[in-house]
Parts: C-alpha cells; structure tokens; sequence
C-alpha cells in the first residue's frame, strides 16, 4: 500500500504543478493582451499627433504668409504716408 499512497503523492504533486503551469499560463496571456491594448492605444495617440503636427505646420505656413501680407501691407501705407508728406510740401 505504500506504493499506491507514493503514487497517489506524486500524481497531487503533478496535478499541483500542471495547476501552477496553468496559472502562469493565464498570466502570460494576461499581460500579453494588455500589451497588445497598449499598443494599440499607443498607435492611436502617435497617429493624433502625427495629425497634429501637421495641422501646426499648415497653421505657421498660414501665419507666416499673413505676416508677410501684413508686411507688405504696410510697406505700401508707409509709402502712400511718405509720399503724401513729400508730395504736399
């Protein structure tokens, strides 16, 4: 009866290990399905600010073309206000 009592040890230690194995399995799959969560946040948040930068470049492309108009603008009122001084003396 020993061997049978010795048998039934080493098949609970086996089944107690095999649950073990199944645990860490669980885990594993666990963390790999926050990860692939993440990444796809992750991919999400990069292409927002993919869509962001480029929305900044066209904005400072526009003010920079204002400012030159601005500029322009104002280089003929100041040639107009020249003139008309030089003009009228």
């Amino acid at each position: 009866m020993a061997r049978l009592d010795d048998l039934e040890a080493r098949v609970a230690a086996f089944e107690a290990s095999h649950a073990d194995y199944r645990a860490v399995l669980a885990a594993v799959n666990a963390l790999g399905a926050n990860q692939r969560e993440h990444s796809l946040r992750l991919d999400r948040v990069e292409t927002r600010l993919t869509g962001v930068e480029t929305q900044l470049a066209d904005f400072r492309q526009e003010t920079h073309a204002n400012f030159r108009s601005v500029d322009e603008q104002l280089a003929e009122i100041k040639d107009i206000v020249i003139g008309g001084r030089n003009g009228s003396s």
